[in-house]
């Protein structure tokens, strides 16, 4: 799937609006800078609803959509306190709190906003259900030069951002209306179904200009794998792994790759010599992902899989963070982490990791589920001679291996490709059907070398 990104680091005063159906913006890191400003087709109304959809897994707090006038740097907002747990509605600078919303991290959830000026109520739809009515402010309009800005909270007209309430994750589908929906078209909207655009905001026509660091990517949704037709195979696969086998054919003083299918590499105790060394096809990728299964009990720090060169020991590295309870994976020893997984014990769990150096984004995609994506390193590829270590996690090139972060269990299925796999193939991964294998490393011709206690044995399932 080739994804459309879009980066601008300065923008022009005037936007020809554009269709971001099936689009989404992506916010990919902490700033007080990076925004997208919204254009409304009016600059007054005594009647609002804003909806959007929004995905991230910040704990902290944050504002999702900010509309300010000369006059109240909160005419509308949409906001999430983390301290109190509660998501909260500004309407001419009066606050309404909502509590008690399962506002959960790495999940798409759809909100919409109500507020009429002659009740002065304001309503919140959180995922399709509706809160109680609450009073906010009545008697005047909203008017006045709007300026509307998402990533970013406005403390005053059209600026005063705060680090610390910046939005970080992916938002799409923003419509804003100059009156009350209806319930039936609110709906509508929550299940994605026909319904009435945006009067002053229409994501199908959007004016905006983004600030910083905000990309346009498609929209991802989970796809059913079981329809092979709804894949599209990477254009280069059948090439690249018929060159892999030919490499790996005429390649002198080279082991020979064995197929481990069915097979299971087994980390029985805790030691820091222990490790299985894989050899990939190729020294230089500007793109890569790398997918796994692994199963452990393990409660402390632990690494997953160690990609080093010469010029930088993590240069791409998936690790357990115990303390902080989050899967953190580096590329280019640039640190993004994820929390609020629910990384159990004693399950077998599949793990798969995009990066890409055009637009340095990360994403995990956890047990079959997209995280948000986030940025990291961009710019250059990951060249030289690489050492792939699993069961270890490199201090070093090569080596530096720390006894309390070595890999205790089993692990499986290890595959890594030169270039972001799709959705789909991902998805056809976690489930164990037919996917394009790794061009770079293919659990079924895998080179590898063993040192110390590791043992490969068939991969265990739990019998009908």
């Amino acid at each position: 799937m080739k994804c459309f990104l879009l980066l601008v680091m300065l923008t022009a005063c005037a936007a020809t609006p554009q269709d971001l159906s099936g689009k989404m913006f992506i916010f990919p890191q902490q700033t007080s800078t990076a925004n997208v400003r919204l254009t409304a087709s009016r600059q007054d109304f005594g009647a609002a609803t804003v909806c959007h959809r929004s995905f991230t897994d910040l704990k902290r707090d944050h504002g999702l959509f900010s509309l300010a006038t000369p006059s109240s740097a909160n005419d509308f907002l949409i906001f999430w306190d983390e301290a109190n747990t509660e998501m909260e509605a500004h309407v001419k600078n009066a606050k309404t709190e909502y509590k008690g919303l399962d506002y959960k991290s790495n999940m798409w959830h759809s909100i919409c906003t109500t507020w009429d000026s002659e009740s002065g109520l304001v309503q919140l739809w959180f995922d399709g259900q509706p809160s109680i009515k609450k009073f906010a402010s009545s008697g005047s309009n909203i008017s006045g030069s709007t300026r509307i800005i998402l990533g970013q909270e406005q403390d005053s007209h059209g600026g005063r951002f705060d680090l610390k309430q910046c939005f970080i994750g992916m938002m799409s589908d923003v419509h804003m209306w100059d009156y009350t929906l209806s319930p039936c078209e609110i709906q509508k909207y929550v299940d994605e179904l026909n319904f009435t655009p945006g009067n002053l905001l229409n994501w199908s026509a959007l004016e905006f200009q983004i600030t910083g660091r905000v990309l346009i990517e498609d929209k991802q949704k989970l796809l059913i794998a079981q329809n092979s037709q709804s894949c599209t195979q990477h254009p280069d696969s059948d090439f690249k792994m018929k060159f892999l086998l030919l490499l790996v054919m005429l390649t002198a003083c080279a082991a020979t790759p064995q197929d481990l299918s069915g097979k299971m590499f087994t980390f029985p105790q805790e030691t820091n010599t222990a490790n299985v060394r894989l050899t990939a096809s190729r020294q230089d990728f500007g793109a890569a992902t790398v997918c796994h299964r692994s199963f452990t009990d393990l409660k402390r720090d632990h690494g997953l899989f160690s990609l080093a060169t010469s010029s930088e020991s993590n240069d791409f590295l998936i690790f357990w963070d115990e303390v902080n309870i989050e899967m953190v994976a580096r590329v280019k020893n640039a640190k993004i982490e994820y929390k609020g997984l629910d990384y159990k014990s004693n399950m077998w769990h599949s793990i798969c990791t995009t990066w890409d150096s055009e637009s340095g984004l990360v994403q995990l995609w956890f047990d079959g589920k997209p995280l948000m994506k986030k940025f990291a390193s961009s710019g250059s590829n990951i060249s030289g001679s690489p050492i792939i270590i699993l069961g270890q996690e490199q201090d070093s090139y090569g080596g530096g291996f720390d006894l309390k972060q070595c890999f205790i269990g089993m692990m499986s299925d290890v595959h890594m490709w030169d270039y972001t796999l799709s959705p789909c193939e991902i998805q056809k991964y976690m489930e164990g059907l037919n996917f394009t294998p790794g061009n770079v490393l293919n659990w079924s011709a895998l080179e590898f070398q063993i040192t110390g206690r590791v043992l490969i044995e068939d991969k265990q399932k739990l019998c009908s």
